[in-house]
């Protein structure tokens, strides 16, 4: 079985720099000017200049900051995409979103605000 499943969806096809794996639990800030996916469980603040991609088995309590972020677990916490923010049908978030395009898919939930920012 691939790093990520079918009801996944990724942004590009381009390789993750970072990697918190399923069992794994991390405290902190992580930073990255790439990319970065979260199977596992994480607290504090995500900031990358790529993609942040937050699997099912994720459970984040905190901010997330990224030029794409795509939500396929559990966010307790406010979101922002310089670009582009989807939540998968899997995906539910309970803080504010923004950014310059968001897609929530049918299935997904959220509660909080929603800010669309353009270019």
């Amino acid at each position: 079985m691939g790093m990520f499943s079918g009801s996944e969806k990724s942004i590009s096809a381009g390789a993750v720099d970072s990697l918190i794996g399923e069992k794994a639990k991390f405290k902190g800030e992580i930073e990255s000017s790439g990319s970065i996916s979260v199977n596992g469980e994480f607290e504090g603040t995500i900031t990358a200049q790529g993609e942040v991609i937050l699997g099912v088995s994720s459970k984040i309590v905190g901010t997330v900051k990224a030029g794409n972020v795509v939500i396929s677990g559990q966010v307790d916490g406010n979101v922002s995409a310089t670009h582009s923010l989807e939540i998968t049908k899997s995906g539910k978030v309970n803080g504010d979103l923004s950014g310059g395009r968001i897609i929530i898919d049918e299935g997904s939930s959220y509660h909080g605000r929603v800010q669309v920012q353009t270019a």
